[in-house]
């Protein structure tokens, strides 16, 4: 077992990956296959060209079910020089830069691309079996990190169970949408590490996180079964910054629950997950505590070996090409996912600035006392 590193930041703000090693998988915009999806990457504001090479009916179907729910009209059309598969790529192209494509870009490594298959093959006969639909599907390369630990701890001065309540709406909203990384998942990776030590001949030469320690003293006495608790009864902090980080928080969890996380069918799912060999879904976003601390040192762990297999889509939305309320339904969910993501970032700029405030107000204590000896 490797010992444990701290995770190593990429140069695009906000992003943490982990080192390359033994991945089979090559590098951002895996998904963009040019035999068989239309690449929208990294939802970035710039792009470089398209490529949509699947069936001509399927974009012919979409595009003109996008001008009748007016996602598109006559100027779109002429403006797309009269092709279906242009048509398509403007609407979504706009309708990401319409919901805060440019802030998400600037802190998220996400690829969000539309095909026949949730995966991206050099062959297309899986295709067949998609009951006609096409899918937007939602991958990620790196995780969003959001270093929460102290602004718990404020939340919790100001009203007892007010940390907790933060930190349980903050994972449930999130949860809904995109894959997290958090505390519980360490704990499965501790647990893991420990009953792989177990069976070696020194099992105390290897280096496992202390979870316990580094927890929040709010979270310390949780357990696994514990009923999460809801932010809402608690009243407004006075302290502006906290008081809008409450507000932004409900704002996130009650955007991820407007609306229903789109549903696959099960069997149809699980034959795609053993047909593919995919594995979980990437982490979209790093939940920890301080820099350095045992989520991040497990995060960064089970980075040396995720790319082995294909992963999973973070997100699935399934569309119909012909059917109006299918691709409506699609682009609202786009659209929520979307706002989830932005008001993700709103909260991580809120947590930076009551860190920095909090350093900043203790920096003269600790000088005191420095001083004083």
């Amino acid at each position: 077992m490797p010992r444990l590193a701290r995770s190593q930041h990429r140069s695009r703000t906000g992003s943490v990956t982990a080192r390359k090693r033994r991945s089979r998988l090559p590098r951002t915009g895996y998904l963009a296959n040019p035999a068989s999806l239309i690449g929208i990457p990294r939802l970035e504001a710039a792009h470089a060209g398209s490529r949509i090479t699947f069936g001509c009916s399927d974009l012919t179907a979409l595009a003109q079910t996008l001008v009748e729910i007016g996602f598109a009209t006559e100027s779109d059309w002429i403006a797309a020089g009269r092709a279906p598969a242009a048509l398509v790529d403007s609407v979504f192209r706009r309708c990401l830069r319409d919901h805060g494509q440019e802030i998400i870009a600037e802190h998220f490594e996400l690829s969000l691309t539309l095909g026949e298959s949730i995966v991206d093959t050099g062959y297309s006969d899986s295709g067949a079996d998609s009951n006609g639909q096409l899918f937007l599907v939602l991958n990620t390369e790196s995780s969003f990190p959001l270093g929460i630990g102290t602004v718990i701890e404020e939340l919790e001065r100001c009203h007892h169970g007010m940390g907790v309540a933060f930190y349980d709406t903050l994972r449930q909203a999130l949860y809904r949408w995109v894959r997290v990384y958090d505390d519980w998942d360490a704990r499965n990776r501790t647990e893991q590490m420990m009953e792989w030590a177990e069976g070696e001949e020194d099992p105390d030469s290897y280096e496992i996180p202390k979870l316990e320690q580094d927890l929040p003293e709010c979270l310390k006495a949780r357990a696994p079964a514990e009923t999460s608790q809801s932010l809402d009864p608690f009243p407004a902090p006075t302290e502006l910054s906290l008081k809008e980080l409450v507000q932004v928080t409900l704002e996130l969890h009650r955007i991820s629950h407007s609306m229903e996380r789109p549903r696959l069918d099960e069997d149809w799912l699980e034959s795609q997950r053993s047909y593919h060999s995919l594995d979980l879904p990437l982490p979209a976003i790093l939940l920890y505590f301080r820099p350095g601390d045992a989520v991040m040192a497990c995060f960064d762990d089970e980075c040396e070996y995720w790319g082995q297999e294909t992963p999973e889509p973070n997100l699935i939305i399934p569309l119909r090409p012909d059917d109006p309320a299918s691709v409506r339904q699609a682009l609202a969910v786009v659209e929520t996912l979307m706002q989830v993501l932005v008001q993700t970032v709103r909260i991580k700029s809120i947590v930076e600035g009551v860190v920095n405030h909090t350093r900043d107000s203790e920096a003269p204590e600790i000088r005191h006392k420095l001083l004083s000896y």
